[in-house]
């Protein structure tokens, strides 16, 4: 049970249950939100930005119309204990809608094979034939189409507004407010409205080539036709790192340096009369000023990023420095294109007899590798603007911490966006509430929220909730093999690392394969520190998937309770292309 500290049985930001669309999950949720929420990002960040950009999304791609669905309280996504989920409901009705879909496929595409997902219910209103002819349409033109100016047009503007971003100091404390105001809200709203777009057209591919490659007996090859794409934004980031990571390698100053410590790190390099010091500090700054808003839980205002704590990305290097210059992903990219461009010739020869196949394996790989590289700029998109918004908000809790308000610069986010304005006038007035909000914030960050949340349950009060991890799950014995999903392919044996915080990389290095609970961006640089990665969560469209993909590790997703059920040290062997895991030894 919950540690007896906790306090609550609701939280302030939680949401209501939609009768229309009453199953939620926290299946790729967690993806997106790993940690809770905290109340200024939920209610302007996703309240007022992310919230109605996905539901003029989901309406432009013809899922449902605009009189379908609320946006107060929000039907679209839900929030309990702070923690983000997922509507169930209302992908279904777009598998239900969708021409040649099923709300199955829906199901496997979005959240893998994970048990306790409850069983679809026909809703009268879900088969609606003009929505239906709309989705063809959008459907059409997502596996046929090249290009997608709109999300490039989204990118350019989220590079904008960094490049506009004014010298925050100068700024009054209103003119901060406001700043993160219209860039978390109407500018990620119309981000996300493309992005939504993006993400939708982006299951079509994968989904056309794995029934296809099922149905001749190839089902293994599936996820190597969607491997080294390309124009994969995010992997951007790791190989820059990767790069850097060999200036360290190769320099024995500034493998010294690395050596010494983390803490001063950057000012003793900016030092150093030596040109592969100079070298580096060139290439970090170039990171950040590119990169810099990643970080973990990366979807929340108060998250911290690679520009606001530089110990992150610095901890990723001191790991990947010690890996072999044979682990290059710019070379495991190029065997992997190979590979992928060698199989479609083989398989689409296969099929040549087939004119519907042919169409349908030729359509699909060519849409997975488009918006694969569109969903991942996207994300970017919408980071961008969350962490613009991120640095001004930051500046006013600095300033607070400065006045002796408030005790650390992150407890500004624990305002709702309706009492910014009245803390501006008066913030003496709410400082003690901050401060237990903040320490009730701290407790949610500790539990394990509910997988499932139905209309006809409830929400299992918060005071209920397991700490998280309590749970566990039964230790994996040597010879046991774990089934996942398949997610990036190559088949390679290591010792299991239990990682759950990208930021504490523990000692995770060559020889290792990376077990962790869900991925997002801020944790692909740690995965070229190993071998291999394996996590609890996903499906062969999520995150960790594409990521791996691109940089030539394989990886296991959707390898239920990993985290729990593999025991750290033990040696293991995993195949990404058909998700299982194999315990070879134990410690």
């Amino acid at each position: 049970m919950a540690d007896a500290s906790t306090r609550i049985d609701s939280w302030i930001t939680d949401t209501e249950i939609s009768t229309r669309f009453p199953y939620y999950t926290r299946a790729n949720a967690d993806e997106v939100g790993p940690e809770p929420f905290s109340p200024l990002g939920w209610s302007l960040g996703w309240a007022q930005g992310c919230i109605p950009g996905v539901a003029e999304g989901f309406v432009r791609f013809g899922v449902v119309r605009r009189d379908e669905f609320a946006l107060d309280p929000p039907e679209v996504f839900g929030n309990w204990g702070g923690y983000f989920y997922n509507q169930l409901s209302l992908p279904r009705v777009m598998g239900v809608r969708m021409p040649g879909a099923t709300w199955e496929a829906i199901d496997l595409a979005y959240f893998g094979d994970h048990p306790g997902v409850p069983t679809y219910t026909p809703h009268p209103d879900d088969d609606d034939e003009a929505q239906s002819a709309k989705l063809a349409e959008t459907m059409g033109w997502a596996m046929s189409t090249t290009s997608y100016p709109e999300q490039e047009q989204a990118s350019q503007a989220s590079f904008q507004a960094v490049a506009d971003r004014p010298d925050l100091s100068s700024l009054s404390n209103a003119e901060l407010v406001a700043r993160a105001r219209v860039l978390a809200g109407p500018g990620l709203e119309a981000a996300w409205t493309v992005y939504c777009q993006t993400v939708l057209a982006a299951s079509l591919g994968p989904g056309a080539v794995q029934a296809i490659c099922a149905a001749i007996g190839r089902e293994a090859d599936a996820v190597k036709l969607l491997t080294a794409v390309g124009s994969v934004e995010s992997a951007d980031a790791p190989i820059m790192m990767w790069e850097m990571s060999r200036t360290i390698r190769n320099s024995p100053v500034v493998t010294a340096e690395f050596d010494a410590g983390a803490d001063g790190l950057l000012e003793r390099l900016a030092a150093l009369d030596d040109p592969a010091a100079t070298t580096f500090m060139e290439q970090w700054d170039r990171l950040i000023a590119v990169h810099g808003h990643r970080g973990p839980n990366e979807w929340d205002l108060r998250a911290h990023s690679w520009t606001t704590r530089p110990s992150m990305p610095l901890g990723m290097l001191e790991r990947m420095r010690l890996q072999d210059d044979s682990k290059s992903p710019l070379e495991a990219r190029a065997r992997g294109a190979a590979v992928r461009e060698q199989l479609t010739t083989e398989l689409l020869g296969i099929v040549e007899g087939d004119p519907e196949a042919h169409g349908g394996l030729q359509a699909g790989i060519a849409s997975a590798g488009l918006f694969a590289g569109l969903r991942e700029m996207g994300k970017n998109a919408c980071i961008r603007l969350i962490h613009e918004a991120k640095l001004a908000l930051l500046e006013l809790g600095n300033r607070m911490v400065a006045d002796g308000v408030i005790d650390d610069p992150q407890q500004i986010f624990m305002l709702l966006d309706d009492e910014v304005d009245a803390f501006l006038a008066d913030p003496g007035s709410m400082a003690a509430t901050l401060r237990d909000r903040d320490g009730v914030f701290h407790e949610l960050q500790n539990l394990e929220p509910p997988y499932i949340v139905k209309l006809e349950d409830g929400v299992p009060p918060i005071s209920s909730w397991p700490v998280r991890g309590a749970g566990g799950g039964v230790s994996a014995s040597v010879g046991d093999v774990l089934q996942g999903a398949m997610g990036s392919p190559g088949v390679v044996t290591g010792t299991a690392r239990v990682i759950l915080d990208p930021s504490d990389a523990g000692a995770i290095g060559p020889g290792d394969i990376m077990i962790a609970p869900t991925t997002d961006p801020s944790w692909v640089p740690l995965f070229l520190s190993a071998e291999g990665v394996v996590v609890n969560v996903g499906a062969v469209g999520s995150h960790a998937a594409i990521m791996c993909r691109e940089l030539g590790i394989p990886c296991a997703v959707s390898v239920i309770d990993a985290t729990d059920r593999i025991v750290d040290g033990a040696t293991i062997e995993i195949d990404g292309s058909t998700g299982t895991v194999t315990i070879l030894s134990v410690p």
